[in-house]
């Protein structure tokens, strides 16, 4: 992947808010370890980062020092740590979560229980388009294309590092249906774990195919 040296990126990144930033960087470090790429924040009315979390459910406590009590199991989902982050204390009728994915059932049941007063996310859930409930969540999508395309690259590439066998995992080909640009921008990504030191780093490298992706998507969505 060609650098980006016009400076659009470093505007675009410092342009979003202090909420998608974190999200993504979370979500890469999931990717970077290995795990599945979700990040999750809680802001409060400021947009200021309160608690936080990445997907660990496919992290075991043997691999190293654990980030979460729920780690390496089947509760530890981003949204899930970043909710467990948080103290009962807290007015979270006045916070605000934001995920990389759309939330599943489980994570979005959560944010109800606890009363967290609104949910964002990034991109739709690759598995929730997959099985026909994206938008179940009730939660409001960001809107930006450009990271809903970030989150997504950085899932779908997760998956592919995970999968076991020579047949490309059913989740990545029926994106190539309904997402074809993160599809496309899936494939212009070196395989394996990515060698970039931090999330903008990655999508700096990325930017000359992500942003023009980007402009596709919002063409196509109308």
């Amino acid at each position: 992947m060609t650098v980006d040296g016009g400076g659009e990126f470093e505007a675009a990144w410092r342009a979003a808010p202090e909420a998608v930033r974190r999200a993504l960087g979370l979500a890469y470090e999931a990717l970077a370890a290995g795990g599945l790429a979700v990040g999750a924040v809680l802001t409060d009315p400021e947009g200021a980062v309160l608690a936080e979390g990445r997907n660990e459910a496919y992290e075991s406590h043997e691999e190293g020092p654990g980030r979460g009590p729920l780690r390496g199991t089947p509760l530890a989902h981003a949204e899930m740590n970043a909710l467990g982050a948080a103290r009962t204390g807290w007015d979270l009728g006045r916070a605000t979560l934001w995920s990389t994915q759309e939330p599943c059932a489980m994570c979005a049941a959560a944010a109800g229980f606890t009363g967290v007063g609104a949910v964002r996310y990034l991109a739709p859930d690759p598995w929730a388009l997959a099985d026909g409930s994206d938008g179940a969540s009730g939660a409001a999508p960001a809107g930006d294309a450009v990271w809903l395309l970030s989150a997504n690259v950085m899932f779908l590439r997760s998956v592919a590092v995970a999968a076991t066998g020579p047949a490309e995992p059913a989740i990545i080909a029926h994106h190539r249906a309904v997402e074809p640009e993160t599809a496309a921008l899936h494939d212009a990504v070196p395989a394996g774990l990515p060698a970039a030191g931090s999330a903008e780093a990655w999508l700096a490298g990325l930017w000359p195919l992500l942003a023009p992706a980007a402009r596709e998507r919002t063409s196509r969505a109308r």
